[in-house]
């Protein structure tokens, strides 16, 4: 008999998921509380190991359809001193969120995966998911993919599983806008100046994808719509993209989730929900589609799922582990840091720069289970 998997969550990790398992002779239901999947969000930066992870699983050429190879960038301190840059030799795509979600969410669809709107996912079991209603649906495999608000975390902890969330003390807002002559094209472009950050991103087309990020206390930082002139005195340079950012986008707060266990029972959690990093690196999807790779690996056969699941968070958690760790670092470094601070953080991101394991955070997919 064919096993089932029942997956909280029609995002990234948990489409991209729903497509491997499909792939594998799974039996997959995605249930999504929305009325529909919605293609929504900025623009994503996706790295080596996030590139492969779409390779591996067919899914890439609809993915990255509107967006670039970024064969450049660098980071510019308010002294306009630029501390990092690279020439790359890797691949890292700027893509916009809605192209990688409807391209997983097609693949998904075309592989038999049902996936279920304004089906609103309240709790898990070890072996099944809960649904509004007292619906109980169970499964060989329970995946909770909802995100950094995820139903299925609160309810595996209530059972057992311990975990915390960790608030950055940052705001950040990313938004895509009409592209102008000064944007960058095939490059990604990051300013310093304080407790703000502002980056640049080139898309295809006629858009740009911008990012932007300060401290809650920045109360003229945070307004929205999106105080021009308040934001143009600490980067004169750009005000041109701050006069272009739309009056809907909006800050939200920056939060971790640390996991002692990601799995209980036959029961796991995956991305956002289990693993939430600061968006620093360009590695939050990239290390959830990695894992969804690793997740499907180690069930697909496995006369024990409870104890497979265990032996993909071995395999999985050190790498994960390690990027959330300098994402939340690079967070904190931009965010808090001030006075004569400064200077001395523009040093540290020269050196961080030319650190080759630091560097290893885009480590292809091959790479990866090559070293593990």
């Amino acid at each position: 008999m064919g096993r089932h998997a029942e997956i909280a969550g029609a995002g990234m990790a948990g489409l991209g998921l729903s497509a491997l398992l499909a792939e594998a002779g799974w039996t997959v239901t995605v249930h999504e509380r929305a009325e529909e999947v919605r293609e929504v969000g900025a623009g994503i930066a996706l790295g080596q190991n996030g590139i492969d992870a779409l390779r591996r699983s067919d899914t890439l050429d609809a993915c990255i359809e509107g967006g670039v190879q970024i064969r450049y960038w660098n980071i510019q301190d308010q002294w306009h001193r630029i501390v990092q840059e690279e020439n790359l030799t890797t691949e890292l795509w700027s893509v916009p969120r809605s192209s990688l979600q409807r391209g997983l969410y097609e693949k998904a669809v075309a592989r038999g995966v049902e996936v279920l709107t304004s089906s609103a996912v309240i709790g898990a079991e070890p072996d099944a998911l809960l649904l509004e209603g007292g619906v109980r649906r169970p499964a060989d495999l329970v995946v909770g993919a909802d995100g950094v608000w995820s139903k299925v975390r609160p309810s595996l902890q209530e059972r057992g599983l311990k975990s915390r969330q960790v608030d950055l003390g940052v705001w950040g807002l990313r938004a895509i806008m009409p592209r102008n002559d000064l944007d960058p094209r095939d490059a990604m472009l990051e300013w310093l100046s304080g407790q703000r950050r502002v980056g640049l991103l080139g898309l295809g087309g006629n858009d740009v994808a911008i990012y932007m990020f300060c401290p809650p206390q920045d109360v003229n930082g945070c307004r929205v719509p999106l105080d021009v002139e308040d934001w143009s005195r600490s980067y004169p340079e750009l005000r041109h993209a701050f006069e272009r950012v739309p009056h809907d986008a909006a800050f939200r707060p920056v939060i971790e989730t640390h996991c002692a266990s990601w799995s209980l029972g036959s029961a796991a959690l995956l991305g956002d929900a289990a693993f939430s990093m600061a968006p620093n690196l360009g590695q939050g999807a990239c290390t959830a589609l990695q894992a969804a790779i690793s997740l499907t690996e180690h069930v697909d056969g496995a006369s024990d799922i409870p104890a497979a699941l265990r032996e993909w968070e071995r395999r999985e958690r050190p790498h994960v582990d390690y990027v959330q760790r300098w994402s939340g670092r690079y967070s904190r470094l931009c965010s808090k840091s001030r006075g004569p601070v400064l200077r001395a953080r523009s040093s540290l991101f020269g050196m961080w720069g030319r650190s080759e394991r630091l560097n290893a955070r885009f480590a292809g997919v091959e790479a990866r289970l090559l070293a593990s």
